[in-house]
């Protein structure tokens, strides 16, 4: 996703980039340094007070991760927000009264916080979408309810139940009617991250528009498995490009996850399969060490939460001065393989 607009048998495969054909695969694991930066050199005249929330890289099925300067980050804390679990790093900042709208020795500017991470990321596939192997439909536990219902921009009804009912959904098969559904978007929609209007993740908007960038193709799928009752996520991480060996990264890219039982949260990526047509059979149920998860949700609360709307999407570190938005936070995540 262009962060202008608003992430279990392991394999190596290297292959060259097919002119408008194919993706480079990137190698079955990375260990690099994340340097997670976050800036902001001005603020409004008269701020008294910055609130800032960082989501944090955790560990995961396919990712270990190690925070390495903890003891940097005192003055501020550890939190998780109440229904997607994310880990955020949460800060106040009280500013002297002479600030201004530029930094100085009395001002309090710039704003500056680092969390610096070893991570080792490895590429992961799940067999059982591979094969679009016979499932159990059962309909699942309590805990899943963020991932069955509506966001704002995810309405489940309305054009979703309409293109959820255009496309032949075979009954009782949650892995078949994903691949279904994922197939629809990689075969009907055009990626085109400029469109007016793209960037959002609005399903409503993608499903007429049949264009759009990650957040808006996932969007469409999320929105048509949980009509079906099948739990979906939209999941948010930055770029770590295998063919550099160190570099910036300065926005998310983003994918979907859907989730059966016995087989548990299966990954596709309509996006990038869209772009990259030969990398089809690639993108549904791959996730590759190209992408370091962050954070996952819609609609999503902080903690403390924020004084603002529930965030659309969480894909970078959020402020707020004096209890009002702030677009003026820079952050970019430089790495570097190890």
């Amino acid at each position: 996703m262009n962060g202008a607009r608003s992430l279990q048998c392991l394999s190596i495969v290297f292959l060259l980039s097919w002119a408008g054909g194919s993706a480079a695969h990137p190698p079955a694991k990375r260990h690099v340094r994340l340097d997670f930066h976050c800036e902001m050199s001005s603020l409004p005249d008269g701020a008294q007070t910055v609130d800032l929330w960082i989501p944090m890289f955790t560990t995961n099925e396919r990712q270990d991760i190690k925070l390495l300067n903890e003891s940097d980050l005192r003055d501020g804390r550890m939190t998780k927000d109440k229904v997607f679990g994310n880990q955020l790093y949460y800060r106040r900042f009280v500013l002297p009264t002479s600030v201004g709208k530029k930094e100085g020795a009395d001002s309090g500017l710039p704003i500056r916080v680092k969390l610096v991470y070893d991570a080792e990321v490895r590429e992961a596939s799940v067999g059982a979408a591979k094969q679009l192997i016979s499932t159990n439909p059962a309909v699942p536990a309590e805990k899943f309810a963020p991932y069955l219902g509506d966001s704002r921009l995810i309405p489940i009804r309305g054009p979703i139940t309409d293109l959820a009912r255009q496309i032949p959904l075979p009954e009782g098969e949650p892995l078949r009617a994903a691949r279904k559904v994922y197939d629809y978007l990689v075969d009907t929609m055009s990626y085109n991250y400029l469109a007016p209007g793209a960037g959002k993740g609005d399903a409503v908007w993608a499903c007429n528009s049949k264009t759009g960038d990650c957040s808006d193709f996932n969007s469409i799928f999320i929105g048509v498995c949980r009509w079906r009752g099948i739990p979906a996520d939209h999941v948010f991480g930055p770029p770590i490009p295998s063919e550099k060996r160190e570099g910036d990264s300065k926005f998310c890219h983003c994918w979907a996850q859907f989730w059966v039982v016995d087989v548990g949260w299966t990954p596709v990526d309509p996006s990038r399969a869209n772009k990259y047509p030969r990398d089809r059979e690639y993108y549904f149920g791959t996730l590759g060490s190209t992408w370091i998860t962050l954070a996952h949700g819609r609609d999503v609360v902080l903690e403390p939460p924020q004084k603002g709307p529930p965030l659309n999407m969480l894909h970078g570190p959020v402020a707020e001065v004096d209890g009002k938005p702030f677009e003026g936070l820079r952050w970019w995540v430089h790495y570097k393989d190890q």
